[in-house]
Protein backbone atom coordinates (compact mmCIF):
# COMPACT_ATOMS: atom_id res chain seq x y z
CA UNK A 1 0.00 0.00 0.00
CA UNK A 2 1.36 3.58 -1.04
CA UNK A 3 2.04 6.02 1.29
CA UNK A 4 -1.04 7.89 0.38
CA UNK A 5 -4.93 7.83 -0.10
CA UNK A 6 -6.30 4.91 -1.36
CA UNK A 7 -9.53 5.10 -3.33
CA UNK A 8 -11.60 2.70 -5.63
CA UNK A 9 -14.40 4.26 -7.15
CA UNK A 10 -17.84 2.75 -6.67
CA UNK A 11 -19.29 0.74 -9.56
CA UNK A 12 -20.76 2.56 -12.47
CA UNK A 13 -17.59 5.18 -12.16
CA UNK A 14 -16.25 4.49 -15.83
CA UNK A 15 -16.17 7.68 -17.02
CA UNK A 16 -15.62 9.81 -13.61
CA UNK A 17 -12.67 12.37 -13.98
CA UNK A 18 -9.49 10.20 -11.81
CA UNK A 19 -7.14 12.87 -12.03
CA UNK A 20 -9.18 15.77 -11.24
CA UNK A 21 -8.48 16.59 -7.76
CA UNK A 22 -11.28 18.43 -6.63
CA UNK A 23 -13.85 15.58 -7.75
CA UNK A 24 -11.81 12.84 -6.06
CA UNK A 25 -11.70 14.53 -2.75
CA UNK A 26 -15.16 15.71 -2.87
CA UNK A 27 -16.53 12.48 -3.22
CA UNK A 28 -14.16 10.87 -1.06
CA UNK A 29 -15.63 13.33 1.76
CA UNK A 30 -19.39 11.79 0.02
CA UNK A 31 -18.41 8.21 0.31
CA UNK A 32 -17.70 8.49 3.65
CA UNK A 33 -20.76 10.47 5.05
CA UNK A 34 -22.28 7.69 3.26
CA UNK A 35 -20.74 4.65 5.35
CA UNK A 36 -21.61 6.77 8.48
CA UNK A 37 -25.11 7.60 7.62
CA UNK A 38 -25.59 3.70 6.58
CA UNK A 39 -23.86 2.72 9.97
CA UNK A 40 -25.70 5.03 12.27
CA UNK A 41 -29.04 3.95 10.68
CA UNK A 42 -28.77 -0.14 11.34
CA UNK A 43 -26.30 -0.33 13.78
CA UNK A 44 -29.28 -2.00 16.31
CA UNK A 45 -30.27 -4.62 13.53
CA UNK A 46 -29.66 -7.40 11.78
CA UNK A 47 -28.42 -6.44 8.76
CA UNK A 48 -25.15 -4.37 10.53
CA UNK A 49 -23.17 -6.63 12.74
CA UNK A 50 -19.94 -5.53 13.98
CA UNK A 51 -16.42 -7.48 13.53
CA UNK A 52 -17.83 -10.96 13.07
CA UNK A 53 -15.36 -12.20 9.87
CA UNK A 54 -18.12 -14.81 9.09
CA UNK A 55 -20.46 -12.20 8.33
CA UNK A 56 -18.47 -9.73 6.28
CA UNK A 57 -18.57 -11.53 3.08
CA UNK A 58 -22.12 -11.12 2.61
CA UNK A 59 -23.44 -8.00 4.42
CA UNK A 60 -21.78 -4.35 4.45
CA UNK A 61 -20.59 -3.41 7.72
CA UNK A 62 -18.15 -0.82 8.97
CA UNK A 63 -14.44 -3.01 9.63
CA UNK A 64 -11.69 -1.82 12.17
CA UNK A 65 -8.30 -3.89 10.99
CA UNK A 66 -4.59 -3.68 10.77
CA UNK A 67 -4.28 -5.09 7.65
CA UNK A 68 -6.44 -2.87 5.68
CA UNK A 69 -10.10 -3.17 4.35
CA UNK A 70 -11.74 -3.21 1.46
CA UNK A 71 -15.42 -3.16 0.09
CA UNK A 72 -16.61 -5.99 -2.01
CA UNK A 73 -19.22 -6.80 -3.90
CA UNK A 74 -21.51 -9.90 -3.20
CA UNK A 75 -19.01 -12.05 -5.20
CA UNK A 76 -16.17 -11.27 -3.65
CA UNK A 77 -14.75 -8.71 -6.34
CA UNK A 78 -12.68 -5.92 -4.39
CA UNK A 79 -15.70 -2.87 -5.52
CA UNK A 80 -13.77 -0.28 -3.22
CA UNK A 81 -10.72 0.49 -0.55
CA UNK A 82 -10.76 3.15 2.03
CA UNK A 83 -7.82 2.57 3.59
CA UNK A 84 -7.30 5.86 5.53
CA UNK A 85 -10.66 7.26 7.00
CA UNK A 86 -10.00 6.37 10.75
CA UNK A 87 -7.73 9.50 10.70
CA UNK A 88 -10.92 11.30 10.09
CA UNK A 89 -12.55 9.47 12.82
CA UNK A 90 -10.52 10.42 15.39
CA UNK A 91 -10.12 13.95 14.65
CA UNK A 92 -14.38 13.85 15.04
CA UNK A 93 -14.08 11.63 18.23
CA UNK A 94 -11.56 13.19 20.03
CA UNK A 95 -13.78 16.57 20.31
CA UNK A 96 -14.34 17.15 23.87
CA UNK A 97 -15.08 20.23 24.98
CA UNK A 98 -14.22 19.52 28.33
CA UNK A 99 -11.09 18.47 27.78
CA UNK A 100 -10.24 21.55 25.45
CA UNK A 101 -10.74 24.03 28.36
CA UNK A 102 -8.88 21.55 30.56
CA UNK A 103 -5.70 21.81 28.25
CA UNK A 104 -6.22 25.87 27.72
CA UNK A 105 -6.33 26.28 31.29
CA UNK A 106 -5.00 24.25 34.39
CA UNK A 107 -5.62 24.98 38.02
CA UNK A 108 -2.50 26.36 39.07
CA UNK A 109 -1.13 28.34 41.79
CA UNK A 110 -0.86 31.61 41.05
CA UNK A 111 0.73 34.94 43.15
CA UNK A 112 -2.41 36.68 41.69
CA UNK A 113 -4.89 37.23 44.42
CA UNK A 114 -8.96 36.32 44.07
CA UNK A 115 -10.71 38.46 47.09
CA UNK A 116 -13.53 36.63 46.24
CA UNK A 117 -12.05 33.70 47.04
CA UNK A 118 -10.37 34.37 50.40
CA UNK A 119 -12.55 32.51 52.30
CA UNK A 120 -11.23 29.25 50.82
CA UNK A 121 -7.76 30.26 52.33
CA UNK A 122 -7.97 31.07 55.76
CA UNK A 123 -6.92 28.22 57.13
CA UNK A 124 -3.46 28.32 55.09
CA UNK A 125 -3.46 32.19 56.08
CA UNK A 126 -0.51 34.16 58.15
CA UNK A 127 -2.23 36.26 60.63
CA UNK A 128 -0.24 39.59 60.91
CA UNK A 129 -0.56 41.99 63.79
CA UNK A 130 -0.36 45.93 62.21
CA UNK A 131 -1.37 48.74 64.79
CA UNK A 132 -2.22 50.91 61.83
CA UNK A 133 -4.44 48.54 59.90
CA UNK A 134 -5.48 46.38 62.30
CA UNK A 135 -4.91 42.69 61.77
CA UNK A 136 -4.48 41.47 58.89
CA UNK A 137 -4.24 38.14 56.55
CA UNK A 138 -1.34 37.45 54.38
CA UNK A 139 -2.30 34.45 51.65
CA UNK A 140 1.07 33.41 49.79
CA UNK A 141 -0.25 31.92 46.99
CA UNK A 142 -4.01 30.99 45.22
CA UNK A 143 -5.12 27.86 43.12
CA UNK A 144 -6.66 29.65 40.19
CA UNK A 145 -7.25 28.80 36.60
CA UNK A 146 -4.78 29.81 34.32
CA UNK A 147 -2.53 28.56 31.11
CA UNK A 148 -0.50 25.61 31.25
CA UNK A 149 3.22 25.76 31.68
CA UNK A 150 3.91 27.19 27.82
CA UNK A 151 2.24 29.06 25.55
CA UNK A 152 2.09 25.91 22.81
CA UNK A 153 -0.76 23.68 25.04
CA UNK A 154 -2.84 26.54 23.76
CA UNK A 155 -1.39 26.33 20.07
CA UNK A 156 -2.24 22.81 20.42
CA UNK A 157 -6.10 23.38 20.43
CA UNK A 158 -5.86 26.21 17.80
CA UNK A 159 -4.18 23.74 15.84
CA UNK A 160 -6.59 20.73 16.29
CA UNK A 161 -9.92 22.82 16.06
CA UNK A 162 -8.00 24.10 12.57
CA UNK A 163 -7.58 20.13 11.21
CA UNK A 164 -11.27 19.87 13.20
CA UNK A 165 -12.84 22.62 11.27
CA UNK A 166 -11.57 21.88 7.69
CA UNK A 167 -13.14 18.79 7.74
CA UNK A 168 -16.41 19.66 9.01
CA UNK A 169 -16.14 22.12 5.87
CA UNK A 170 -15.59 19.30 3.75
CA UNK A 171 -17.98 17.16 5.27
CA UNK A 172 -20.57 20.05 4.62
CA UNK A 173 -20.86 20.49 8.37
CA UNK A 174 -22.26 16.75 8.39
CA UNK A 175 -21.15 16.05 11.84
CA UNK A 176 -21.88 14.80 15.43
CA UNK A 177 -24.07 17.26 17.23
CA UNK A 178 -21.73 17.87 19.66
CA UNK A 179 -19.12 19.60 17.27
CA UNK A 180 -21.88 21.18 15.64
CA UNK A 181 -23.09 22.92 18.37
CA UNK A 182 -19.53 24.52 18.78
CA UNK A 183 -18.97 25.10 15.16
CA UNK A 184 -18.40 28.63 15.72
CA UNK A 185 -16.15 28.13 18.23
CA UNK A 186 -14.17 25.88 16.82
CA UNK A 187 -13.87 28.31 13.72
CA UNK A 188 -12.71 30.80 16.23
CA UNK A 189 -10.10 28.77 17.44
CA UNK A 190 -8.81 27.76 14.09
CA UNK A 191 -8.88 31.60 12.91
CA UNK A 192 -6.11 31.76 15.55
CA UNK A 193 -3.65 29.38 14.40
CA UNK A 194 -4.42 29.87 10.62
CA UNK A 195 -3.12 33.53 11.27
CA UNK A 196 -0.44 32.59 12.91
CA UNK A 197 1.26 29.34 10.62
CA UNK A 198 -0.52 30.02 7.31
CA UNK A 199 -1.40 32.17 4.54
CA UNK A 200 -5.09 32.64 3.80
CA UNK A 201 -4.87 30.41 0.84
CA UNK A 202 -3.71 27.61 2.47
CA UNK A 203 -5.66 24.54 3.27
CA UNK A 204 -5.46 21.43 4.27
CA UNK A 205 -7.55 19.80 1.19
CA UNK A 206 -6.44 22.24 -1.26
CA UNK A 207 -4.95 20.68 -4.55
CA UNK A 208 -2.09 23.26 -4.83
CA UNK A 209 -1.56 23.76 -1.38
CA UNK A 210 -2.37 20.50 0.60
CA UNK A 211 1.73 19.38 0.85
CA UNK A 212 3.23 22.44 1.92
CA UNK A 213 0.40 22.79 4.68
CA UNK A 214 0.45 19.25 5.94
CA UNK A 215 4.25 20.20 6.22
CA UNK A 216 3.66 23.26 8.36
CA UNK A 217 1.39 21.39 10.42
CA UNK A 218 3.53 18.68 11.05
CA UNK A 219 6.16 20.91 12.31
CA UNK A 220 4.09 22.86 14.61
CA UNK A 221 3.08 20.08 16.16
CA UNK A 222 6.66 18.86 16.50
CA UNK A 223 7.77 21.61 18.14
CA UNK A 224 4.51 21.86 20.56
CA UNK A 225 4.87 18.76 21.75
CA UNK A 226 8.83 19.73 22.33
CA UNK A 227 8.34 22.61 24.46
CA UNK A 228 5.28 21.69 26.25
CA UNK A 229 6.45 20.25 29.54
CA UNK A 230 2.89 19.94 31.40
CA UNK A 231 1.22 16.34 29.73
CA UNK A 232 -1.71 14.76 31.14
CA UNK A 233 -4.90 12.43 29.58
CA UNK A 234 -6.83 15.40 28.22
CA UNK A 235 -3.47 16.60 26.22
CA UNK A 236 -2.43 13.16 25.08
CA UNK A 237 -6.27 12.62 23.85
CA UNK A 238 -5.75 15.46 21.38
CA UNK A 239 -2.52 15.62 20.39
CA UNK A 240 -2.44 11.59 19.25
CA UNK A 241 -5.40 12.90 17.18
CA UNK A 242 -3.52 15.40 15.39
CA UNK A 243 -0.16 12.54 14.95
CA UNK A 244 -2.60 10.17 13.67
CA UNK A 245 -4.04 12.75 11.02
CA UNK A 246 -0.75 13.92 9.87
CA UNK A 247 1.04 10.96 9.72
CA UNK A 248 -1.98 8.92 8.48
CA UNK A 249 0.56 7.09 6.25
CA UNK A 250 0.99 3.75 7.87
CA UNK A 251 2.11 0.56 6.75
CA UNK A 252 -0.85 -2.28 7.20
CA UNK A 253 1.61 -4.99 6.73
CA UNK A 254 3.32 -3.70 9.19
CA UNK A 255 0.23 -4.00 11.76
CA UNK A 256 0.38 -0.35 12.85
CA UNK A 257 -2.61 1.61 12.48
CA UNK A 258 -6.14 0.95 12.05
CA UNK A 259 -8.43 1.19 9.03
CA UNK A 260 -11.91 1.64 8.19
CA UNK A 261 -14.33 0.64 5.54
CA UNK A 262 -17.07 -1.52 4.69
CA UNK A 263 -17.42 -4.98 3.49
CA UNK A 264 -19.97 -5.24 0.72
CA UNK A 265 -21.84 -2.06 -1.39
CA UNK A 266 -25.41 -3.88 -2.24
CA UNK A 267 -27.04 -2.76 1.11
CA UNK A 268 -25.88 0.50 1.19
CA UNK A 269 -26.98 0.92 -2.24
CA UNK A 270 -30.47 -0.55 -1.41
CA UNK A 271 -30.61 2.40 1.37
CA UNK A 272 -29.72 4.94 -1.03
CA UNK A 273 -32.10 3.99 -3.33
CA UNK A 274 -34.97 3.18 -1.01
CA UNK A 275 -34.70 6.76 0.40
CA UNK A 276 -34.56 8.49 -2.78
CA UNK A 277 -37.96 6.53 -4.02
CA UNK A 278 -39.33 7.41 -0.38
CA UNK A 279 -38.57 10.82 -0.95
CA UNK A 280 -39.34 11.61 -4.18
CA UNK A 281 -42.10 9.22 -5.27
CA UNK A 282 -43.93 8.11 -1.96
CA UNK A 283 -47.19 7.74 -3.42
CA UNK A 284 -46.28 5.71 -5.89
CA UNK A 285 -44.98 3.23 -3.78
CA UNK A 286 -46.98 -0.36 -3.79
CA UNK A 287 -44.53 -2.28 -2.05
CA UNK A 288 -40.54 -1.98 -0.64
CA UNK A 289 -38.45 -4.40 0.97
CA UNK A 290 -36.66 -1.77 3.39
CA UNK A 291 -37.40 -0.48 7.05
CA UNK A 292 -35.32 2.94 6.33
CA UNK A 293 -35.55 5.09 8.85
CA UNK A 294 -36.22 9.18 7.37
CA UNK A 295 -36.33 12.34 9.27
CA UNK A 296 -39.51 13.76 10.09
CA UNK A 297 -41.38 10.46 9.28
CA UNK A 298 -43.90 9.11 11.26
CA UNK A 299 -45.05 5.75 11.50
CA UNK A 300 -48.12 4.24 13.64
CA UNK A 301 -47.11 0.81 13.34
CA UNK A 302 -44.42 1.15 14.99
CA UNK A 303 -43.32 2.29 18.67
CA UNK A 304 -41.02 4.33 20.34
CA UNK A 305 -37.55 5.43 17.77
CA UNK A 306 -38.82 3.12 15.22
CA UNK A 307 -42.07 5.42 14.94
CA UNK A 308 -39.44 7.09 12.08
CA UNK A 309 -38.90 3.67 9.92
CA UNK A 310 -41.16 3.01 6.67
CA UNK A 311 -41.50 -0.67 7.59
CA UNK A 312 -45.38 -1.40 8.43
CA UNK A 313 -45.89 -4.67 8.23
CA UNK A 314 -43.51 -8.04 9.71
CA UNK A 315 -42.13 -9.41 6.87
CA UNK A 316 -42.67 -13.07 5.75
CA UNK A 317 -40.23 -15.85 5.75
CA UNK A 318 -36.53 -14.55 4.95
CA UNK A 319 -33.52 -14.88 7.26
CA UNK A 320 -32.63 -13.07 10.30
CA UNK A 321 -30.27 -11.02 8.24
CA UNK A 322 -33.15 -9.78 5.97
CA UNK A 323 -35.47 -6.91 7.10
CA UNK A 324 -38.06 -7.94 9.59
CA UNK A 325 -40.05 -5.51 8.52
CA UNK A 326 -41.52 -4.17 4.84
CA UNK A 327 -43.29 -1.57 3.64
CA UNK A 328 -47.02 -2.84 1.77
CA UNK A 329 -50.06 -0.93 0.91
CA UNK A 330 -53.27 -2.60 0.69
CA UNK A 331 -55.14 -3.11 -2.32
CA UNK A 332 -58.36 -5.63 -3.66
CA UNK A 333 -58.42 -8.24 -5.79
CA UNK A 334 -61.39 -9.89 -7.11
CA UNK A 335 -61.87 -13.69 -7.10
CA UNK A 336 -63.51 -13.72 -10.75
CA UNK A 337 -61.01 -11.56 -12.48
CA UNK A 338 -57.08 -11.31 -12.75
CA UNK A 339 -57.33 -7.25 -12.42
CA UNK A 340 -57.33 -4.82 -9.78
CA UNK A 341 -60.89 -3.95 -9.00
CA UNK A 342 -62.38 -1.66 -6.22
CA UNK A 343 -65.26 -3.59 -4.55
CA UNK A 344 -62.86 -7.29 -3.71
CA UNK A 345 -61.09 -8.83 -1.46
CA UNK A 346 -58.38 -6.65 0.62
CA UNK A 347 -55.02 -8.00 0.31
CA UNK A 348 -50.84 -6.78 1.50
CA UNK A 349 -49.04 -6.19 -1.25
CA UNK A 350 -46.71 -8.76 0.31
CA UNK A 351 -49.33 -11.65 0.03
CA UNK A 352 -48.68 -11.90 -3.41
CA UNK A 353 -45.38 -13.29 -3.05
CA UNK A 354 -45.58 -16.66 -1.99
CA UNK A 355 -44.36 -19.58 -4.03
CA UNK A 356 -46.18 -22.74 -2.75
CA UNK A 357 -44.25 -26.07 -3.89
CA UNK A 358 -46.64 -29.79 -3.80
CA UNK A 359 -44.08 -31.84 -2.68
CA UNK A 360 -46.14 -34.88 -3.16
CA UNK A 361 -47.06 -33.75 -6.78
CA UNK A 362 -44.36 -31.54 -7.32
CA UNK A 363 -46.48 -28.50 -8.66
CA UNK A 364 -45.71 -25.22 -7.98
CA UNK A 365 -48.59 -22.94 -7.00
CA UNK A 366 -48.15 -19.22 -6.76
CA UNK A 367 -50.89 -17.77 -4.59
CA UNK A 368 -51.79 -15.20 -2.39
CA UNK A 369 -53.52 -17.56 -0.04
CA UNK A 370 -51.20 -19.34 1.76
CA UNK A 371 -52.98 -18.93 5.16
CA UNK A 372 -55.59 -21.28 3.47
CA UNK A 373 -52.92 -23.15 1.94
CA UNK A 374 -51.40 -23.56 5.61
CA UNK A 375 -54.71 -24.86 7.27
CA UNK A 376 -55.14 -26.87 4.26
CA UNK A 377 -52.13 -28.81 4.69
CA UNK A 378 -52.62 -29.28 8.36
CA UNK A 379 -55.86 -31.23 7.82
CA UNK A 380 -54.47 -33.38 4.60
CA UNK A 381 -51.57 -35.00 4.34
CA UNK A 382 -50.46 -32.14 1.63
CA UNK A 383 -47.02 -31.61 1.80
CA UNK A 384 -46.31 -28.13 1.39
CA UNK A 385 -42.80 -26.06 0.90
CA UNK A 386 -43.33 -22.31 1.32
CA UNK A 387 -41.07 -19.68 0.14
CA UNK A 388 -41.62 -15.59 0.06
CA UNK A 389 -40.00 -13.82 -2.63
CA UNK A 390 -39.39 -10.61 -1.55
CA UNK A 391 -38.37 -7.47 -4.57
CA UNK A 392 -36.61 -4.90 -4.15
CA UNK A 393 -39.50 -2.31 -4.82
CA UNK A 394 -42.83 -2.09 -6.40
CA UNK A 395 -43.94 0.90 -8.26
CA UNK A 396 -47.62 1.98 -9.79
CA UNK A 397 -46.71 3.39 -12.89
CA UNK A 398 -48.80 6.44 -12.96
CA UNK A 399 -49.54 7.30 -8.82
CA UNK A 400 -53.18 7.36 -8.20
CA UNK A 401 -54.74 6.01 -4.99
CA UNK A 402 -57.73 5.93 -3.20
CA UNK A 403 -57.58 5.20 0.36
CA UNK A 404 -54.38 3.27 -0.55
CA UNK A 405 -56.91 0.64 -2.56
CA UNK A 406 -55.66 0.88 -6.70
CA UNK A 407 -58.55 0.93 -9.72
CA UNK A 408 -58.42 -1.21 -12.28
CA UNK A 409 -56.29 -1.01 -15.13
CA UNK A 410 -53.10 0.71 -13.50
CA UNK A 411 -49.67 -0.78 -14.36
CA UNK A 412 -46.77 -1.17 -12.02
CA UNK A 413 -43.22 -1.19 -12.72
CA UNK A 414 -40.61 -4.08 -10.82
CA UNK A 415 -37.56 -2.71 -9.63
CA UNK A 416 -34.34 -4.69 -8.33
CA UNK A 417 -31.43 -2.34 -6.61
CA UNK A 418 -28.14 -4.07 -8.48
CA UNK A 419 -24.76 -2.92 -6.93
CA UNK A 420 -22.91 -4.11 -10.74
CA UNK A 421 -21.29 -2.56 -13.58
CA UNK A 422 -22.85 -2.15 -17.30
CA UNK A 423 -20.32 -4.16 -17.95
CA UNK A 424 -21.75 -7.38 -16.25
CA UNK A 425 -24.79 -7.04 -18.18
CA UNK A 426 -23.16 -6.34 -21.70
CA UNK A 427 -20.49 -9.46 -20.87
CA UNK A 428 -23.14 -12.08 -19.50
CA UNK A 429 -21.30 -14.92 -20.83
CA UNK A 430 -17.76 -14.44 -18.90
CA UNK A 431 -17.53 -18.11 -16.81
CA UNK A 432 -17.40 -15.49 -13.66
CA UNK A 433 -20.40 -14.12 -13.82
CA UNK A 434 -22.41 -16.63 -15.57
CA UNK A 435 -24.49 -18.39 -11.99
CA UNK A 436 -25.13 -14.59 -10.79
CA UNK A 437 -27.00 -13.58 -14.07
CA UNK A 438 -28.75 -16.38 -14.31
CA UNK A 439 -30.05 -16.60 -10.81
CA UNK A 440 -30.80 -12.49 -10.89
CA UNK A 441 -32.68 -13.32 -14.23
CA UNK A 442 -34.64 -16.23 -12.57
CA UNK A 443 -35.48 -14.10 -9.46
CA UNK A 444 -36.58 -11.24 -11.57
CA UNK A 445 -38.82 -13.25 -13.85
CA UNK A 446 -40.59 -14.87 -10.93
CA UNK A 447 -41.23 -12.16 -9.22
CA UNK A 448 -42.84 -10.67 -12.63
CA UNK A 449 -44.74 -14.00 -13.24
CA UNK A 450 -46.54 -13.47 -9.47
CA UNK A 451 -47.80 -10.58 -9.96
CA UNK A 452 -48.93 -10.56 -13.99
CA UNK A 453 -51.62 -12.56 -12.31
CA UNK A 454 -53.09 -9.37 -10.88
CA UNK A 455 -51.84 -6.64 -13.27
CA UNK A 456 -50.10 -5.08 -16.35
CA UNK A 457 -46.86 -4.64 -15.71
CA UNK A 458 -45.29 -1.88 -17.81
CA UNK A 459 -42.02 -2.63 -16.73
CA UNK A 460 -39.20 -4.50 -14.94
CA UNK A 461 -35.85 -3.28 -14.21
CA UNK A 462 -32.63 -3.68 -12.67
CA UNK A 463 -31.33 -0.51 -10.71
CA UNK A 464 -27.76 0.05 -11.41
CA UNK A 465 -25.43 3.21 -10.37
CA UNK A 466 -23.70 4.88 -12.83
CA UNK A 467 -21.75 8.21 -12.81
CA UNK A 468 -23.29 10.82 -15.78
CA UNK A 469 -20.87 13.38 -16.94
CA UNK A 470 -23.70 15.69 -18.08
CA UNK A 471 -26.88 15.42 -16.55
CA UNK A 472 -29.70 13.58 -18.63
CA UNK A 473 -33.08 15.58 -19.72
CA UNK A 474 -34.37 12.91 -16.80
CA UNK A 475 -32.24 13.60 -13.68
CA UNK A 476 -32.60 9.85 -11.87
CA UNK A 477 -31.19 8.34 -15.34
CA UNK A 478 -31.60 6.67 -18.39
CA UNK A 479 -32.66 2.86 -19.99
CA UNK A 480 -29.24 1.52 -21.24
CA UNK A 481 -31.57 0.90 -24.98
CA UNK A 482 -29.24 -1.91 -26.04
CA UNK A 483 -29.85 -4.12 -23.30
CA UNK A 484 -33.22 -5.90 -22.98
CA UNK A 485 -32.75 -9.67 -21.14
CA UNK A 486 -35.79 -11.67 -21.59
CA UNK A 487 -37.88 -8.41 -21.11
CA UNK A 488 -35.92 -6.93 -18.07
CA UNK A 489 -34.59 -3.37 -18.92
CA UNK A 490 -31.16 -2.10 -17.48
CA UNK A 491 -31.78 1.62 -15.75
CA UNK A 492 -28.61 3.20 -15.41
CA UNK A 493 -29.33 5.40 -12.13
CA UNK A 494 -27.73 8.60 -11.08
CA UNK A 495 -25.45 7.91 -8.28
CA UNK A 496 -24.77 11.54 -7.37
CA UNK A 497 -28.31 12.56 -7.40
CA UNK A 498 -29.09 9.36 -5.39
CA UNK A 499 -26.35 10.28 -3.05
CA UNK A 500 -27.38 13.31 -2.23
CA UNK A 501 -31.01 12.73 -1.32
CA UNK A 502 -29.70 9.98 0.85
CA UNK A 503 -27.15 12.31 2.48
CA UNK A 504 -29.92 15.06 3.07
CA UNK A 505 -31.40 13.96 6.15
CA UNK A 506 -28.17 14.50 8.15
CA UNK A 507 -28.04 18.11 7.21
Amino acid sequence: MEDNFEFCLPNGFDNFPEGDFDAVRNLFFKMYRTFRKFEVDNLDNKRFNINKPDFQQEQDQTTLSSGGVKMQTEEGDVCVLYSKIKMIERVLEAYDELAINSVQKKVRRSEDIEYSQIYKYLDRAIYLKDNLNNDVIYVEAMDLPRSTVRYESTDLVNLYCYILDEIIEQLNSDVPDNIKARSQDIRFLAQRFKEDYLTSNQSIFGKDTFEETISILKEALDNIEKNTYYKDADYWGIYEAIEIFLYGEINPEQGDGEFWGVHGFSLIWEDMCNTYFFKEHPEEICYADTDIPLKGYHNSKREGEDKNRVGNRKANGGTAYWNQWVYCKTLRISNNSEKVAEKAEKFEWDELFCIEFDLNDRIVNLSSRYNEIEKLSKTSKIKILRRFIRPDLVLEAKATTVDYNFKEGKTIKIIDYKNLPLEFYKNKGLPKWTKKYKDDLVKQLTYEYALQKTHNISANEFFIPYYYEVVPSDPLGELELELNLKGITVFRANFFLIQTIYLEDNL
